[in-house]
């Protein structure tokens, strides 16, 4: 009978410890996929694109949000990366 419950109380914990690594597995930024979705949008050149994806690899929070927004919301992300990185006033 307590070696029935022992089994059980294992069990459950095993499937929970499964289910925490797949929550954080789901949760993990797909690199490939972000590339493929940041040198889709146009109006930009493939230096500037890989740039800006360079950024978002590097801050994964910006990156995981990124591939969040639809595709204007990615475009109007990337033209603010350019003007904040790129964009030199004239004197």
């Amino acid at each position: 009978m307590y070696e029935d419950d022992g089994v059980e109380k294992l069990s459950k914990q095993i499937g929970d410890v499964a289910l925490a690594i797949q929550s954080l597995s789901k949760n993990q930024l797909d690199v490939n996929a972000l590339y493929a979705e940041v040198m889709k949008i146009e109006g930009f050149d493939e230096i500037t694109l890989g740039e800006a994806f360079d950024h978002l690899v590097q801050n994964e929070m910006l990156a995981k949000a990124f591939m969040a927004k639809n595709a204007n919301l990615r475009k109007i992300w990337v033209q603010n990366f350019v003007n904040q990185h790129y964009y030199r006033p004239a004197c």
